[in-house]
């Protein structure tokens, strides 16, 4: 089996739809996989993998796999993939069709979303979507 990692996923097209990563989100998954050990890191890792490869070659997230989490507007919402302790927090692109947005990874070791975890996410859509 080839050794693969979430940064290959910074940007990577499918052939049906787009994962991309804000900035300072890959370096948030270095910060949380950092606090697991090694085993879970990487069974996590794996996890989101396969998520986002299912995803752009045309699978549907389902509530399985990602819930809705917040609200980025009245209209706009944003979702979180949840493979505990791992929260992976992002939205659908209306700037880039057919594409996720991940803003941030967090070790979530609490039960409600954090005011912090909404205003991260609320930044980088803003950045995502500055100048439309």
């Amino acid at each position: 089996m080839t050794e693969r990692s979430i940064h290959e996923f910074a940007d990577k097209q499918g052939p049906r739809r787009r994962v991309i990563h804000s900035p300072g989100a890959l370096d948030s998954w270095e910060k949380v996989a950092a606090k697991l050990d090694d085993r879970k890191a990487a069974l996590i890792e794996g996890q989101l993998i396969a998520l986002f490869d299912d995803w752009i070659n045309g699978s549907r997230f389902h509530s399985g796999w990602a819930e809705q989490e917040g609200n980025l507007t009245r209209a706009t919402k944003f979702f979180a993939i949840k493979r505990i302790p791992i929260r992976a927090y992002f939205w659908y692109s209306k700037k880039h069709k057919n594409t996720i947005e991940v803003s941030h990874y967090v070790k979530k070791t609490w039960r409600k979303l954090r005011s912090e975890d909404t205003k991260l996410v609320k930044a980088n859509w803003v950045r995502e979507n500055a100048g439309d």
